[in-house]
């Protein structure tokens, strides 16, 4: 199985040698992924990052076919462990029925000093049945090589 780099040009472009997320098989990996605008711009609220972060990784996984309710598990990076209840509000929101498997860990900062947050995430895509389906109907309907 070959890896994939996944790309949207939704969001804002990784500012380092690494990929918006990689996909395996069924799985795709979300890079750590910020609060930022796809402008560059970063709010100033807490929780108008959070939001921002979410829906960044929302664009990441539409791209691959997948949703918010296909992540496995995040990992959430905050700078202040007084925005922790804020964070939860916002993830609620996000991840409304069977959330997935979390952790949060508090860190004295993130790469540019305007971040207030940060989120890694592992999804699972749905399989693309539809293509599948597709290239199973063709291939029935397709006549062999060298007969007529």
């Amino acid at each position: 199985m070959a890896k994939k780099i996944v790309r949207s040009s939704a969001v804002a472009q990784p500012i380092g040698p690494y990929s918006l997320a990689t996909r395996l098989g069924n799985l795709i990996f979300v890079a750590g992924t910020v609060g930022w605008r796809a402008d560059g711009q970063v709010p100033s609220d807490f929780r108008e990052q959070a939001r921002q972060m979410y829906e960044n990784v929302k664009a990441v996984l539409a791209a691959e076919g997948a949703t918010m309710t296909d992540v496995l598990s995040t990992t959430t990076y905050l700078v202040r462990t007084t925005d922790y209840p804020v964070l939860n509000d916002v993830r609620r929101q996000y991840f409304q029925t069977d959330p997935p498997a979390s952790a949060v860990v508090v860190v004295k900062e993130l790469v540019r000093p305007d971040l207030l947050v940060e989120v890694e995430a592992v999804a699972e895509a749905p399989a693309p049945r539809a293509r599948a389906a597709k290239a199973v109907r063709k291939s029935r309907r397709a006549p062999a090589r060298g007969r007529r």
